[in-house]
């Protein structure tokens, strides 16, 4: 079945996701002034999924703002920042679940810790961890740990969640977990997003699959080694992700009533070249025809929108002034009006069962575990197709044609991108950062010499954690400049 939001109190958490919880308005009993249930705080702290056609996704060069109003693209990345105030949250419901006697908010906290400490990891390199959220322990200025010993915390997490949600799920088997508006409180889901999470971080950690101590090959085989264990995704339906429809707090950033956004969104020919390469179906669901082909051939409509040659996509480091020209002409395609122009769009995926199966092919090719990479390839396939709607027979006939196994890593990385598109945040930027994979087109409109691979430390750690902030530059870039290009641990051969 599809996981659909079933309380109103979502919209409560939508308000709040980016912020830290005003406690003081939040409680509910004036008899325990200091009591915040924790299913409340885990709704504000379960990580969003980013809806498609949002900015995300432009950084992927899945889609491009074809309009002069919003400049040329570009890749000129500043800060990102540390994410405090959620973990504060985090500490904070841990000690409500305590009061309350509630142990899987416990357990969960690992999950949300380990999710938010490597999203801030990876977007920047070394960051404060062991000393951090600490200033009622009088510990303003925190050291920042290795990127490495961030991993191995996190990983640590990880494992600890999976193995002790599994053991609360056979001792409480009828038990949901409140607040929880993407599985309705299954705990069995969640064990499953653990994991698959698990598998995603142990993935983008292949260019240091050799560590001994990260020993990212034999986490993953225990991982698929031990299914009773580590269960995973089993179809689309364990999917971690939000349906849309019209009403506030629900809708996706492109519909209806967007419509100058929906007006200029065009699909970039990054996307659509891959896909018109493969022959690859899904064009037909994903996009329309340009106009300027439904014009040349009025007569057969269908026959357009079934001829790849009838699509294409806007160069993303080409001139704003240039895309919308082409737009304006009719000859790059928009968004396929039928699938993405309502208020129902496609779900919104965090983290879903088709990207598992590629991660764990991927692993399969790279020798790190016996499965068959095949086999897992054409699951991740298949259930991307599914995910769109295409029809069986052209599914089969695809992974017997142009989509078929070739025993070749690229391909697997280029179905990795295909399969995110649109969907699951950052995580096709992060899968080229790390592989190359498809390959970006950049040029001096994107104001940068050469993509980044990170970015920049808050700016107030210049002032509130200075010496910190500049030994940890030194650390790992050998000055105390702090620069998008500056190369972290974890992409260093």
């Amino acid at each position: 079945m599809k996981h659909t939001i079933k309380f109103f109190s979502f919209l409560l958490a939508i308000a709040t996701l980016s912020s830290c919880l005003d406690f003081e308005e939040l409680r509910e009993n004036p008899n325990e002034p200091n009591s915040v249930p924790p299913g409340l705080l885990f709704t504000a702290l379960v990580p969003g999924a980013t809806s498609s056609f949002s900015n995300a996704y432009m950084h992927a060069q899945y889609h491009v703002r074809a309009d002069t109003d919003y400049g040329d693209f570009s890749y000129r990345y500043g800060s990102s920042s540390f994410k405090y105030n959620s973990l504060k949250d985090i500490n904070k419901m841990e000690e409500e679940a305590v009061t309350a006697n509630a142990p899987a908010y416990l357990i969960m906290a690992k999950f949300l810790r380990a999710v938010y400490y490597i999203s801030m990891t990876r977007d920047m390199g070394d960051i404060p961890m062991s000393e951090a959220v600490q200033a009622e322990d009088g510990i303003y200025r925190p050291k920042y740990d290795s990127q490495k010993e961030v991993y191995l915390q996190c990983l640590t997490w990880l494992n600890e969640a999976s193995i002790e949600l599994g053991d609360f799920i056979l001792e409480n088997p009828s038990f949901t977990l409140s607040g929880d508006y993407y599985f309705d409180g299954d705990l069995r889901a969640w064990q499953k997003v653990i994991n698959t999470f698990t598998l995603r971080t142990l993935i983008s950690l292949s260019i240091k699959a050799d560590d001994a101590d990260l020993d990212v090959k034999g986490r993953f085989a225990n991982i698929i080694n031990n299914p009773a264990d580590y269960p995973l995704m089993e179809g689309l339906e364990d999917n971690m992700q939000i349906e849309h429809w019209d009403e506030d707090g629900f809708r996706g950033i492109y519909n209806p009533n967007n419509s100058q956004y929906l007006n200029i969104i065009v699909y970039a020919d990054t996307y659509i070249e891959l896909l018109k390469n493969y022959q690859d179906p899904r064009l037909f669901e994903i996009a329309d025809p340009t106009p300027e082909a439904v014009a040349a051939n009025p007569e057969d409509p269908e026959g357009v929108r079934m001829d790849f040659d009838s699509y294409a996509g806007c160069d993303i480091s080409d001139p704003v002034n240039t895309n919308a020209v082409k737009r304006a002409e009719g000859k790059v395609s928009k968004p396929n009006a039928a699938r993405f122009n309502n208020f129902i769009g496609q779900p919104s995926i965090y983290i879903g069962y088709a990207e598992q199966e590629l991660l764990i092919a991927e692993a399969a090719q790279r020798g790190w575990i016996p499965a068959d990479a095949e086999t897992h390839y054409n699951n991740g396939v298949r259930a991307s197709m599914n995910f769109y709607n295409v029809a069986s027979s052209d599914i089969n006939d695809y992974l017997s044609g142009f989509g078929a196994y070739e025993d070749d890593l690229t391909k697997i990385l280029e179905q990795q991108y295909i399969a995110l598109a649109e969907n699951s945040g950052w995580e096709a930027f992060f899968l080229n950062r790390r592989t190359g994979v498809p390959t970006y087109k950049l040029s001096e409109t994107n104001q940068v010499e050469q993509l980044p691979v990170r970015w920049m430390y808050p700016i107030s750690e210049n002032q509130d954690n200075y010496e910190n902030y500049r030994a940890a530059l030194v650390a790992q870039f050998g000055s105390e400049v702090d620069s998008r290009d500056g190369v972290m641990w974890i992409l260093q051969d």
